[in-house]
């Protein structure tokens, strides 16, 4: 496969550069255009882009999944003479390099057969993931930082994403200080309910100091958690959203790692999501029926036009237009939006389309729901990009009652598109959306996670949609002009960089 084909430029040792340009290597899991599984990807595709956008050097080390070197092959990669070898418990994995620049990014694709070569990311399915993912990942993080002597290319930061990288830190200080002494390592947490807990001999992988199983550092409960030992070795720690920041101390949300988060505060900040405004613009998005902006609105409702005619619905004109796209958890709220919707679709004041996979108990309730409700609620089990974008457009608002939610771009982009959000206040829901009752707000939030509470939002959306319709497009305007694009967070993430690097 890809550690076959060779280089047809390799690249040059960089020369010096001014200081104040950052070099930052950006170590993730999934990033766009190559794979997706979830946001992670999004911001590790969109945050560098940002980076570069500001003058930065910024690029990303990703593995080549069976998917990503297709897409690589259609973008034009080009592969190192010279694997590297990479060692993990006694096992060597030649690691082929692809070189991919992608919208001013330099993607680093690291392929290797044995582990990357499958068409999941995680696992077979969502519900299932590969027993070999500690070794998966523990390679990708010795071969992200084995790059600069293969490259010619010494960052000043590596800035490592979730769990699948927590080892980066912890190697960078006791593994690799030599070749990289003046490199810094970041490590943002997107979700801190997923930590990489695995058994305690697959510490071998990593080839730390057996010592390092302890609680200050590597072990929790007994087992090797990957997370945690990314945020003890890590010189600063994000998150995606300032709410979640504060959020994590807490046990509620920490999912055991709260003692952890608290005794590391000091080098945790908190830096909400942006979204990648050329992707996300209804002026023009390709998989429309018809563009549209917030000097004409037209084109939005011919997109409610034809996102009820592909769905099956009827038209209703004094019935709200509401969508959700979305993992199908309870963790979502999901099971909120089953239990409450049902009196306000036989009322004639709101129609549902769903987009999502997960709980396979949730799909057959939203099943059900759909059979119990033709013509009213339609759901599309699976994720199908062009439809995310149909959805969002052309519904009147967006259901995202999440009982935590670490930041959330889909939000964002309904704002984005006129479509007014209906969440949960907590984490980046909290940061991102303001409810219409403070006199200039985006959208509408709830607290307590019950049936009562977010019936009542849904009921004082529904009334504002059907009673007072200047002031829903009012709204609609304002939510349009909330400016949430990644310059804001790339302002913020070069200040935090150049902290670590330049006030030495």
């Amino acid at each position: 496969m890809a550690t076959t084909k060779t280089i047809r430029k390799k690249p040059a040792v960089e020369t010096a550069v001014p200081s104040s340009r950052l070099r930052i290597l950006h170590v993730a899991s999934e990033a766009v255009p190559f794979s997706k599984t979830g946001g992670l990807a999004d911001v590790a595709g969109a945050l560098p882009a940002a980076l570069v956008l500001a003058g930065h050097d910024a690029r990303v080390a990703v593995p080549c999944y069976r998917k990503t070197y297709l897409i690589a092959e259609k973008l034009g990669v080009e592969w190192l003479a010279t694997p590297m070898t990479i060692e993990a418990g006694g096992v060597d994995h030649l690691i082929g390099v692809g070189v991919v620049v992608h919208e001013g990014v330099t993607f680093y694709l690291l392929a290797c057969n044995e582990l990357y070569d499958r068409e999941g990311v995680y696992g077979p399915s969502s519900a299932a993931e590969y027993e070999d993912n500690p070794r998966r990942f523990a390679v990708l993080s010795k071969a992200a930082l084995a790059l600069p002597g293969a490259v010619g290319w010494i960052p000043h930061i590596v800035h490592a994403h979730d769990w699948q990288t927590g080892l980066v830190p912890a190697l960078l200080e006791r593994g690799y200080s030599r070749v990289l002494p003046a490199t810094r390592s970041v490590l943002s947490i997107h979700n801190i309910a997923f930590q990489g807990s695995c058994l305690p001999s697959e510490m071998r992988l990593a080839g730390l100091d057996p010592w390092l199983f302890n609680p200050m550092h590597c072990e929790h409960f007994g087992r090797f958690n990957l997370l945690k030992t990314g945020i003890v070795f890590a010189d600063r720690v994000t998150t995606v959203s300032r709410t979640y920041a504060e959020e994590i101390t807490r046990p509620e949300f920490a999912f055991s790692l709260d003692a952890v988060i608290r005794h590391h505060a000091y080098k945790l900040t908190g830096i909400t999501n942006g979204i990648d405004g050329a992707e996300w613009d209804p002026a023009t998005d390709r998989h429309l029926a018809a563009t549209f902006s917030a000097d004409d609105l037209t084109g939005k409702a011919t997109c409610k036009a034809a996102l009820r005619k592909h769905c099956g619905l009827v038209a209703a004109p004094q019935a709200a237009l509401l969508t959700v796209v979305s993992r199908l958890t309870d963790q979502k709220g999901i099971d909120l939006i089953l239990d409450a919707v049902s009196p306000y679709i036989i009322a004639g004041r709101m129609q549902l389309a769903v987009l999502g996979t997960g709980d396979l108990n949730l799909e057959h309730r939203l099943h059900l729901l759909q059979q119990r409700h033709p013509g009213w609620v339609y759901v599309w089990y699976g994720y199908n990009d062009p439809l995310a974008h149909q959805f969002i457009a052309g519904s009147d608002a967006f259901l995202m009652p999440s009982r935590s939610e670490p930041c959330g771009l889909t939000q964002m982009y309904a704002m984005r598109y006129g479509t007014l959000p209906i969440v949960r206040f907590t984490g980046g829901l909290a940061d991102t959306v303001r409810d219409v009752a403070v006199g200039d707000g985006t959208g509408f939030s709830f607290g307590p996670v019950d049936l009562g509470h977010f019936s009542s939002v849904l009921d004082r959306a529904l009334g504002l949609f059907q009673h007072f319709p200047n002031e829903w497009r009012a709204a609609m305007l304002r939510a349009m002009a909330a400016d949430n694009s990644w310059d804001h967070a790339a302002k913020e993430y070069v200040k935090l960089y150049s902290d670590m690097t330049f006030a030495k």
